[in-house]
């Protein structure tokens, strides 16, 4: 008997390749209903700048769903916007700070007291305190909420949040800001990606 067993189908030593399984997504998923607005497991397309930031506090600890371009950007915008509160009363401290020295010093040289600038640094000290404890408090209050809209923005552009991960390595903060800019990507989402919880 041939060896060959001409005729006769032969298995492959190679594994064939799989088709990508699709996420069914819902008609409308993502786009306001008949109420004008989207329910809370679902990422908004098409969202203005008051309605992103709401969301954000709202879905506070969701790191499972998805999060549109706008979801992201709007409130990045809104945070960066309150950071500057703090920014502005920690500057002014700190130049309130160096003009009291200044004037100490120039008071010192000409009566020998110094105490010219000690009301003026005094008052930048605690421009200087309340500025870094505002930031401490809004970065604190705000890191979670960041987190997870990260993670949802990753899993709509169709990438793990895993990927945030790269935040630590050199350069990685690069690669994640262009991982978030990416658009909308359904063909790449998986079903464990989807927040099951009530909207």
């Amino acid at each position: 008997m041939s060896q060959y067993n001409y005729g006769q189908p032969q298995a492959t030593p190679y594994p064939q390749p799989h088709a990508h399984t699709y996420v069914s997504v819902p008609p409308g998923f993502g786009h306001p209903g008949p109420d004008g607005t989207v329910p809370l497991n679902q990422p908004w397309y098409g969202i203005g700048f008051m309605e992103a930031n709401k969301r954000f506090f709202k879905k506070y600890v969701r790191f499972n769903g998805f999060a549109s371009r706008g979801e992201y950007w709007w409130s990045f915008l809104g945070l960066t916007l309150i950071g500057l509160i703090p920014s502005v009363i920690f500057s002014i401290g700190y130049i309130m700070v160096f003009a009291g020295i200044l004037s100490a010093a120039a008071s010192a040289s000409y009566d020998g007291s110094g105490a010219g600038g000690v009301v003026t640094s005094g008052l930048g000290f605690v421009f200087l305190l309340v500025g870094g404890g505002l930031t401490s408090l809004i970065s604190f209050a705000t890191f979670l909420p960041s987190l997870g809209a990260s993670i949802r923005r990753l899993h709509d552009a169709g990438f793990s949040g895993w990927w945030y991960l790269l935040i630590f390595a050199p350069f990685g903060t690069f690669i994640i800001v262009v991982l978030l800019a990416m658009p909308t990507n359904q063909e790449k989402w998986q079903q464990d990606w989807f927040d099951t919880s009530e909207g």
